[in-house]
């Protein structure tokens, strides 16, 4: 064989070779699409939200053309975009954790002093603006109305990508993450300066509406004042915690008391009613004033509680508006690896009432506003109490 035929015959099985791998990359991506599409036409949050919605479908089919020759990041985005429209904030998307993944860092090309003397002229109540994790700073900024980036302020790499959604919130794609270079934040809003789900914050103040981690979940003790104190920081519904939560509600059975009663529901990540309802039974039945404190760390099971003891005379709400992740949830937490290995979603598999969608991705606001600099919350609402007739 001639050298200069050897040579065309190496070149044609490396373009074979580049076409098959092109051909393999453009299969999974679409297997991808065509799997995670199909999970979720199963779940109730789907079928009592986006079932029979045309431009769903469209979207479907946009996606699965985008992906034919796409990276894994720029798969990843357009996968997420099949989770955006359903209003269901328990759902989960991620790449799946691998310890051999590189970091998915782009720097853009972008003036940051320009771009840092921009965001520092808006309102602290505005989303774009400057933002701090530990010691750096962010800039979150609009690249149109529906859309907004965030970049590390001292080299311009990109941090997230925000999309607005219709009802009300912002879902994120974050990347960066150590073994899990990207993940899609839902329902992302700015709650009294935090940028609630992501770490982000708009000021280095120290704040008070965070509840102060405890080595309990459930506590009770007499303040001043003839008022008392209790705090339900986990609502889990594993066995160990229900059987926690049952000795503690022996001790307060049938022994409240205090004229005023304060129940903390701050940090409460939710759980299960196997937990919560006794707790909703005691407080229907008491007596005296109950003061409510909620932050946007109070979660799902813990906002179910809210909204079934909130509507109540004797029941007051203090704080800030609640994470907005209440309806639909998840039996059984079970996640689902999709074909290709690189991604993993977290499905739903409980129904959702029109009660608590009505306050999904909005949170419930409380009744008083408490200031989260100002002083400790428990002070803030025992100043409140003393106002009340």
């Amino acid at each position: 064989m001639s050298l200069m035929v050897m040579k065309t015959s190496i070149c044609t099985l490396l373009i074979s070779l580049l076409g098959l791998a092109a051909f393999a990359q453009q299969d999974q991506n679409q297997t991808d699409v065509d799997a995670l599409y199909q999970a979720i036409q199963k779940m109730p949050s789907y079928k009592k939200l986006l079932k029979g919605d045309a431009s769903y479908q469209r979207l479907y089919e946009e996606v699965k053309e985008k992906v034919k020759n796409a990276d894994e990041k720029v798969t990843f985005k357009q996968l997420s975009r099949l989770i955006y429209p359903i209003n269901d904030n328990h759902l989960g998307f991620y790449r799946t954790p691998d310890s051999t993944l590189k970091s998915a860092y782009i720097s853009l090309p972008i003036n940051i002093d320009s771009l840092r003397k921009q965001l520092a002229q808006k309102d602290k109540n505005e989303l774009e603006g400057i933002y701090y994790m530990g010691d750096y700073d962010f800039g979150l900024y609009t690249t149109d109305q529906q859309h907004y980036n965030m970049v590390l302020l001292k080299n311009g790499i990109l941090m997230s990508e925000i999309t607005k959604t219709p009802y009300g919130g912002y879902n994120c794609v974050q990347y960066g993450g150590k073994n899990v270079p990207y993940q899609l934040i839902k329902n992302v809003r700015l709650v009294n300066g935090v940028l609630i789900g992501t770490p982000f914050v708009k000021s280095k103040e120290k704040r008070f509406s965070i509840l102060a981690k405890s080595a309990e979940n459930f506590e009770y003790k007499a303040l001043d004042d003839g008022a008392g104190y209790m705090r339900l920081s986990n609502f889990n519904a594993d066995n160990a915690n229900i059987k926690k939560s049952e000795e503690f509600f022996k001790t307060i059975d049938g022994h409240l008391a205090a004229k005023y009663l304060i129940v903390d529901l701050r940090n409460n990540s939710g759980g299960g009613y196997k937990t919560s309802q006794k707790f909703i039974n005691l407080l229907k039945k008491y007596k005296g004033k109950i003061f409510i404190l909620q932050n946007a760390q109070t979660v799902s099971n813990a906002e179910q509680v809210i909204i079934a003891l909130k509507d109540q005379k004797n029941v007051t709400t203090l704080g800030e508006q609640s994470k907005g992740m209440i309806t639909f949830g998840s039996n059984y937490g079970k996640t689902m690896l999709l074909p290709s290995g690189r991604f993993t979603f977290y499905p739903t598999d409980m129904n959702g009432i029109d009660k608590e969608l009505a306050y999904e991705s909005k949170g419930i606001n409380p009744d008083v506003l408490l200031d989260p600099y100002k002083g400790d919350w428990i002070e803030q609402t025992l100043e409140y109490i003393k106002k009340t007739p």
